[in-house]
């Protein structure tokens, strides 16, 4: 019923592809004027609004080939492209509200390059993820990479070049793997539509080809270690809505590239395929969270916290590439509703988070924890939303984190329950393996929440914050609220996407009766958060009278600032625990990285980065 009172989808698609590439012009040109440059996130916030309700109506329509009227762009319509498409939305909305209330504060030259190519990255993202053939994959994936490439060199430094440069390079190397791969398709099914492809059956040997290439050229894309090293550093160097968009947006179509290919172009795929997802996710996963506990760059942690959560996304499409080999629907179903239900999690807590620290950064200046401090009492509406995006991050109840990460341990639980060697011996180890990612995930937590937002301010420019204009502020707010309200109702949600993956409806009850009745769930996710408050309103009349407040005490010494715990001083027991496995980030040898960035080979890449993009715009229009 209200999906008939909506346009249609495919018109509000195209409407907002439009309005994207009309914002990313206007905003290059108009960057003189501030005040036009904010209206101008208006209308991107109304394309965001568009390509959310067309993506809504879209989610559980069948397979089938459409096309968008007036550009006559080909898109395949599906539960999965309809899941990425809103995903890009909602990144767009909170890129949007970003942008209105901090364009402003930007030199023209800056505000023109960000918002001309964060609008033209949402609409290379938005029409790549509905693309029904792989060659406009390739050319609009390959777009948005070099609009994040632009992004991260905007400040003239050595280190967004370095930065820039790795990811260029990097990714350039993804789409020279992912061309190989189509190309020996093309080869064998004289097409690059992904429906002639799923028709056309392969030789086992040319399907572990295109496998194992699309896995590292998407793998790329997505972050999956060790391909990851473009990550931490264009997560630190780029703008923070930039920063989200890597994050939240890019990185998902690097998923999406290899769900397709892993589950759906290919047929069926062997055990073997699953097996190494699950290895290469779970030592992405833990390697992540490990290696962000040692960062002080509060954006860098957040990256490698990304690579954390895109592992556990791979888990779960790891484990229904096993399930579907080992013809076990509950595996299947477990592991695939969790990795897509986390991928969408993800999107939003770390929205809230990469946002959140924008939002720091802009009122103090500073992305060095070590620096910061007593953060909360000065900005309490962007303490209070970092807060839920690290608790979510935690995947503590009652956040959406949680949920996501429950159904992966469940699908876990049924691989190591599955006949056979492989899964009795690599159940229970992802099963651990994820324990001790999440355990990590707490610990930073602890270490992101208690130095940066607790205790006194370690340096003046902390000490003199203040909480960032209502636009920056909703900008994080609207996703940490989405981070709770899909938490609360996750037992609605998931069987939405129980049907998203095409499940029947007795299939869906069969699911549904091995895990605990809707309504309690509710009811505990909802007493969890309520049952502390009500505790201590039953014993407050029981306290002892306040006391004067005197000077803290501590071992005989009088306190110190000083004395506060730092983001050293947290993570250094774990640097020692685990020193062998932190020394593995410096396997590259120095000489040969040096050759890399040489200066004339940096400006050379630049220079061809520029080309490549016009050469893409003029194909994309044309």
């Amino acid at each position: 019923m209200i999906y008939a009172l909506l346009p249609d989808p495919l018109l509000l698609l195209t409407s907002a592809l439009v309005g994207y590439l009309l914002c990313a012009l206007l905003g290059w040109l108009l960057a003189p004027w501030s005040r036009v440059s904010t209206l101008l996130s208006g209308v991107t916030l109304i394309c965001a609004v568009a390509t959310l309700l067309a993506a809504v109506q879209m989610l559980f329509a069948p397979l089938h080939s459409a096309r968008l009227p007036w550009l006559h762009y080909a898109v395949e319509i599906s539960g999965l492209n309809a899941l990425l498409l809103l995903v890009m939305a909602l990144c767009g909305v909170f890129a949007a509200l970003y942008h209105a209330g901090s364009l402003s504060r930007l030199n023209p030259r800056a505000r023109g390059r960000l918002a001309g190519l964060s609008n033209l990255m949402l609409a290379a993202l938005s029409a790549a993820v509905m693309a029904d053939n792989a060659l406009a994959l390739l050319l609009l994936l390959e777009l948005a990479a070099l609009c994040g490439y632009f992004l991260i060199v905007h400040a003239p430094s050595a280190k967004s070049l370095r930065a820039g440069h790795s990811q260029f390079l990097l990714m350039r190397s993804g789409t020279l793997l992912l061309v190989v791969a189509f190309a020996l398709i093309y080869c064998h099914s004289h097409s690059l539509q992904f429906s002639v492809i799923r028709a056309t059956p392969l030789p086992d040997a040319l399907r572990n080809a295109v496998f194992l290439l699309a896995l590292a050229g998407f793998g790329i894309y997505a972050g999956l270690m060790p391909l990851h090293a473009w990550v931490p550093q264009s997560h630190s160097s780029a703008p923070a809505s930039a920063a989200m968009l890597f994050s939240s947006a890019l990185m998902k179509v690097g998923l999406l590239g290899i769900l397709k290919v892993g589950l759906d172009l290919l047929g069926t795929p062997p055990l073997w395929w699953g097996v190494l997802v699950l290895l290469l996710a779970a030592g992405t996963a833990f390697f992540g969270g490990l290696y962000a506990l040692m960062e002080h760059d509060l954006r860098r942690l957040l990256a490698y916290h990304t690579l954390e959560n895109i592992g556990i996304i791979l888990l779960g499409i790891g484990g229904a590439m096993v399930g579907t080999a080992l013809q076990q629907p509950l595996l299947t179903a477990f592991t695939l509703i969790g990795g897509l239900f986390h991928l969408l999690n993800h999107s939003l807590f770390k929205s809230a988070l990469l946002l959140a620290a924008g939002a720091i950064e802009q009122q103090t200046g500073l992305k060095d924890m070590e620096k910061m401090g007593g953060l909360a009492r000065l900005m309490p509406w962007t303490a209070v939303s970092l807060l839920i995006g690290l608790v979510a991050m935690g995947a503590l109840p009652p956040l959406n984190g949680f949920a996501s990460e429950w159904l992966i341990y469940q699908g876990l639980f049924h691989f190591s329950a599955a006949p056979g060697f492989i899964g009795h011996l690599f159940g229970p180890l992802l099963a651990v393996a994820l324990a001790l990612t999440g355990a990590l995930a707490v610990m930073c937590v602890s270490k992101v929440f208690g130095v940066a937002f607790l205790g006194a301010p370690r340096c003046d420019a902390a000490a003199n914050a203040v909480q960032a204009n209502v636009w920056i502020t909703l900008s994080h707010a609207l996703p940490a609220v989405l981070c709770l309200v899909c938490g609360l109702g996750a037992p609605w949600i998931i069987p939405l996407f129980a049907r998203l993956i095409g499940l029947t409806s007795e299939q869906t009850l069969s699911l549904s009766d091995t895990l605990v009745s809707t309504p309690l769930i509710a009811i505990l996710l909802l007493a969890m958060p309520l049952l502390p408050l009500l505790i201590a309103a039953r014993y407050q009349t029981r306290r002892q009278p306040r006391r004067v407040q005197g000077s803290a005490w501590a071992c005989g010494y009088g306190h110190e600032d000083a004395m506060v715990i730092t983001a050293t001083g947290f993570a250094q027991p774990l640097r020692v625990m685990f020193a062998p496995l932190y020394q593995l980030r410096r396997w590259l040898p120095g000489s040969f990285g040096d050759r890399l960035h040489r200066n004339a080979f940096v400006a050379f890449c630049r220079g061809l980065a520029a080309v490549e993009l016009a050469v893409l715009l003029v194909v994309a229009f044309a």
